[in-house]
This record gives C-alpha cells, structure tokens and sequence, in this order.
C-alpha cells in the first residue's frame, strides 16, 4: 500500500474507535545516509536524538570514541574517497515525532546524556562532540552543555571575569581534562577544567591553567589561574585546592 494510503488509512480506523492522530504518528524520517546512533528522552517529554553515517556500527562508534576515525576503520575504504563521511546531527524531537531542532555538529561521532551536575534549578545535558585527530594530544571528545525546554539545541554560555559570554566548553585531550566537583560551602556543583600548553619558544615551556565554572545567579560564571609547569593525562587530576 502506497504511504499516503496507508496512512489515510490509519486516520480513517482511529477516527472510528476515538483515538487522537498522535497515538500513531509517523516515524520521524531520517536524513538519506544517516542511522539513529542514540535517543535520549528528556525531561519535558522531548527526545534528543543523534544522527551519525550509516556506515558508523555503533561498534565502531565504541572501538573509535577518543581514539580517531579515519580510512584504515572501515573495511571498503575506497568508498570514503567518493563519498566522505557524514557529520554527526542532533535533533531535538517532540513526544510525537516532530523536528523541533536540529543541528550539523561538525564531526562524524557525537553523544548525549543527562549531565549529572546537583543542583541546578534545571536539568541539563552534555552534547559532546569527539574531535580527536588520528595523531596528536591536543583534540579529543569536547563536551557543551544544553537546556533543551529553554534554548533547544543552543549550547549554554559562561560569562568569563573580562565579561566576556562564550559557549561553555569542556576539554578531554591528552593535555587537558574535566570533573565536576561539590563545593564544600554547598550549592551547585561546579565544573573544573585544567590544560596544559606550549608557554615560550623552548621544548619544556608549558603552563598549566586551572578554570572553575560555577553557576551563579542564573548564568555560568568562570575563574581562573595559571602556572608554569607540566600536566597531561597520564597524571592524577589536580587537587580541588589547585583551582580558583
């Protein structure tokens, strides 16, 4: 049966036993060459749901996730030369289906989830993006935050101590890491970030910055400090006392 009929159909038998159009709504269509990798049920009743190429199994999303995805991952890597690989999308659902939002991420892997941040007047959730490159410590998965009953598919911003207003970004590199920290005096956990990078024209120049993000009178706000010295992801995370 053709769609258009089938679905008149379908309109037709729930007209005649009283069901609403939304109890059967049609599967939200997906863009040609991209899969369903993940969706993810909000608060408000919404769904968040991630796009990635059709040639990404969602086992070789897990071996690639930090690791780099390039040619040598697929088993027809010619195929790559004529038809490069989708990036990942996001798409913000209604309960029924609809596409409310939806957003190009740039880079081929991507997840949410419910960020596990206390509290917060709302609930939030982490996007993260992975842009790792096959080589190199400085690129890895790079996680936004959102509030999709407020400002759908738009990231969250932070207001730095020049008032400045710029997406909040969390770093996971080779040179760089994130946790989310309870603040002893109470209130809302933070976000603690420090990274390391080349600080002069010598091989040994690093420095060290250590950001605290908190969220204060409605708005993420950020504090930071810096230090000469080394750090990468093979040490311990910094001690709650080394940040601002």
């Amino acid at each position: 049966m053709h769609n258009s009929n089938r679905w008149a159909a379908v309109a037709l038998f729930m007209a005649l036993v009283g069901l609403p159009m939304g109890a059967f709504a049609e599967p939200t269509k997906l863009p040609v060459g991209y899969r369903s990798a993940q969706t993810l049920a909000t608060q408000d009743a919404s769904v968040l749901q991630v796009l990635e190429d059709q040639r990404i199994s969602a086992q070789l999303h897990k071996d690639s996730w930090g690791n780099g995805l390039d040619e040598d991952s697929f088993d027809e890597p010619g195929d790559l030369v004529e038809h490069p690989l989708l990036n990942a999308r996001l798409r913000l659902l209604s309960a029924s289906g609809e596409v409310l939002a939806s957003e190009e991420l740039g880079y081929p892997l991507a997840q949410v989830e419910k960020a596990p941040i206390k509290g917060l007047p709302e609930t939030v959730y982490f996007l993260t993006i992975d842009q790792t490159a096959p080589m190199g410590s400085y690129s890895g998965p790079a996680t936004q935050l959102l509030l999709p009953s407020r400002q759908q598919l738009t990231p969250l911003n932070y207001k730095s101590a020049d008032a400045k207003v710029e997406p909040l970004t969390l770093a996971q590199t080779g040179k760089a890491a994130w946790q989310i920290a309870t603040p002893a005096e109470g209130g809302a956990d933070e976000l603690l970030q420090v990274s390391s990078f080349m600080d002069g024209d010598g091989d040994d120049d690093f420095a060290t910055r250590f950001e605290t993000y908190r969220f204060v009178d409605g708005q993420w706000q950020a504090t930071s400090s810096q230090k000469a010295g080394y750090w990468d992801a093979e040490n311990e995370f910094p001690a709650r006392t080394a940040f601002p």
